[in-house]
């Protein structure tokens, strides 16, 4: 009997210690379990929060570490938890790719990485979702194709801290002078449905309606293949499809192609080398793309620079790039995001909690620094207010650019391999085959090229031919 009860006590303490054992073997392995706003912080624990901060990026200059916006940061947030050390290394752009992976394959990435995209990356498994720190009556603060744009799946994978919006600009006094067949043509791609959907088959005749005001009333910026990646992204419903499957086809990229080609041969769009500006302001072009929020600090520069003679425009309009509002359109432009990470092993709940939340507080408040340095947007609206009134920018520039950054749904979100797909094939394909053609370094025959290198491309992951839609 004795030696039963002992059987049986063994029996339970095994159980148990399994028990344990799993729990703690599915906390190791799956830790997004025990990710808890909530968590307690150890007082007398010392916690380590690693930053890395990406710098050297073109457009965006992320202020250096030695500059005060850090110790305000840093200090900040130790102020609410002092047993935590705040780590902040700089990498340069060209090295972040390489350090990165070196640093995931150890199970050993930054806790908190500080980086600017075009289009979205996801790094790892290791990268953790921030829904559970962003609940959902919250959301509504941000810009949401900001959102949208760090949604892998159903998770958000980062924080949207600042924007450089790629945009168009006109001036609402040439607008006016428009008879009401052309002005219609203008609020069609004001509301960002002109160039997406099934009103793109018909936005070539309703663009050349604007030859009626005179010729080359459109300029783009030469050498640049952003307006042509955003179409295409925006006329193939994302490029590829939940599955993998391929959305835009050789007869969607034609048609884009055939666009371009069409609005420059009946002299509608002028492809400006160097600045975009003189018929402009001198009031022979109506519409002028792709710009940055500059154009609205041109009056300001020019007295600066004593250029008096120069007449600006007093009410320039922002206006979608093309392809960049509607169902399924572009974010288009470069964006700040603040992504964590968790390590290998787990360090558990309340570091993950402190690394959560010293990114949503620097996301925040980079994101308002930069947009008044940097001539960008914070991506968390009630920072806007307080942005706005730093700029000097009223009632009807605001209300322009909520808009206008409204309109943007955001391409539809796909689970991790294909969103990464998506990006690779964007950012290896599309962009360097577009660059060729605008400068002029292939023709036409560029959506066959880029059809079959697509196909490929997606052949490779799905170990079958690609099939299009």
């Amino acid at each position: 009997m004795q030696g039963r009860m002992v059987r049986v006590a063994l029996a339970v303490l095994v159980a148990a210690a399994v028990g344990f054992g799993g729990w703690q073997l599915v906390r190791w392995y799956y830790p997004l379990i025990t990710l808890d706003p909530e968590a307690e912080i150890d007082p007398e624990r010392n916690y380590t929060i690693n930053v890395w901060v990406e710098r050297g990026r073109g457009l965006v200059k992320i202020p250096a570490l030695e500059a005060e916006f850090w110790s305000q940061v840093t200090s900040g947030f130790r102020s609410r938890y002092p047993n935590t050390e705040i780590v902040l290394q700089e990498v340069s752009a060209p090295d972040l790719e390489r350090k990165m992976e070196e640093a995931l394959d150890k199970g050993r990435p930054p806790h908190v990485l500080v980086a600017s995209s075009q289009w979205f990356r996801l790094w790892s498994e290791l990268q953790l979702p921030i829904d559970r720190f962003l609940p959902e009556e919250e959301r509504e603060g941000y810009i949401q194709g900001a959102l949208q744009k760090v949604t892998v799946g159903e998770n958000l994978m980062a924080w949207p801290s600042h924007i450089q919006p790629r945009l168009w600009a006109a001036s609402r006094k040439q607008l006016n002078r428009l008879s009401s067949d052309l002005a219609s043509v203008l609020e069609e791609w004001k509301a960002g449905t002109l160039w997406s959907g099934d009103d793109f088959p018909a936005a070539r005749d309703k663009l050349l309606k604007l030859k009626d005001a005179g010729e080359k009333q459109l300029a783009h910026q030469f050498g640049s293949p952003a307006t042509l990646v955003d179409l295409s992204a925006a006329v193939g419903g994302g490029i590829i499809g939940p599955k993998g499957e391929l959305l835009l086809t050789k007869e969607l990229l034609t048609s884009v192609i055939d666009l371009w080609q069409a609005l420059q041969d009946e002299e509608v769009l002028e492809l400006v080398q160097g600045t975009l500006l003189t018929g402009f302001l001198s009031g022979k072009r109506m519409v002028i793309g792709p710009v940055g929020l500059w154009i609205w600090t041109l009056k300001e520069e020019a007295a600066l620079r004593g250029y008096r003679a120069v007449a600006i425009p007093e009410d320039i309009i922002l206006l979608p790039a093309p392809g960049g509002g509607g169902e399924n359109g572009c974010f288009s432009g470069t964006t700040v995001e603040v992504a964590v990470f968790r390590q290998r092993p787990f360090q558990g709940p309340a570091q993950a909690r402190l690394s959560m939340e010293f990114a949503r507080d620097l996301s925040r408040k980079l994101g308002l620094e930069l947009s008044t340095t940097g001539l960008g947007v914070p991506a968390y609206k009630p920072l806007w207010d307080e942005w706005l009134s730093a700029m000097g920018w009223g009632p009807d520039q605001r209300a322009n650019l909520e808009q206008v950054l409204e309109l943007s749904a955001g391409l539809p979100p796909l689970r991790a391999k294909w969103h990464e797909a998506r990006r690779r094939l964007i950012g290896e394909i599309l962009i360097p085959g577009f660059d060729d053609f605008v400068n002029g370094k292939v023709g036409p025959e560029i959506a066959e090229q880029l059809d079959k290198e697509i196909r490929t491309f997606l052949a490779s992951l799905q170990g079958r031919r690609s099939q299009g839609k």
